[in-house]
């Protein structure tokens, strides 16, 4: 009679087990936040913890260098004065602190939105001498004033070397990018400290 009685608390234990198993289970597959919408119950839910979706989302935006993912939405400028030389030319928008160096400075970490923001945001854009634009392409303060004097094609002067390295370090600094491939020196000259 006990073992009986034993047995049938076992089934019934069992019973209970694969029912509960059944009617909580659920197919589909998960969205870029680990979340779905179970079928079965209607209900909306989540298998991950907030952090880990957020580090996922995060690490999904690493990778190679892509200017088209920062969306930037060329406009002409108001003036024939180029920022860095100062002189009268034909102009075009340059951003300060490029999309490039923004990249391999932390910016390949962001989602799209904020490298939108990034490419767009008026702080960092001046108005340049088209070919002095083109001459700088993607180069950090070191590189751009080596090419400035370096003998080997176009030669200019940058008069306003310490405000560009000014706009350039409050770009960096309001989107949180890394100046470690900046010369520490090179900054220090116009009272600016890189140092991290």
């Amino acid at each position: 009679m006990l073992k009986t009685h034993f047995i049938n608390n076992i089934f019934i234990f069992f019973l209970f087990y694969v029912l509960t198993a059944f009617v909580f289970s659920h197919s589909g597959g998960l969205n870029p936040e680990g979340c779905h919408n179970n079928r079965k119950t209607k209900d909306y839910h989540c298998h991950r913890k907030k952090e880990t979706i957020e580090h996922e989302k995060q690490k999904s935006f690493k990778g190679k260098y892509n200017r088209k993912s920062f969306e930037y939405k060329s406009y002409p400028t108001d003036t024939d004065i180029g920022f860095y030389t100062r002189i009268k030319c034909d102009t075009n928008i340059d951003h300060v602190v490029s999309l490039k160096d923004a990249h391999a400075s932390g910016a390949s970490y962001w989602d799209n939105n904020l490298k939108k923001k990034f490419a767009n945001d008026k702080l960092n854009h001046v108005p340049s001498c088209s070919r002095v634009n083109s001459s700088k392409g993607a180069s950090v303060p070191k590189d751009f004033l080596r090419k400035s004097r370096d003998d080997i094609g176009l030669e200019y002067d940058i008069k306003l070397f310490c405000t560009y390295l000014d706009i350039y370090f409050q770009v960096k600094k309001k989107y949180d990018l890394s100046f470690e491939n900046n010369n520490v020196e090179l900054f220090s000259k116009c009272n600016l400290d890189i140092r991290e």
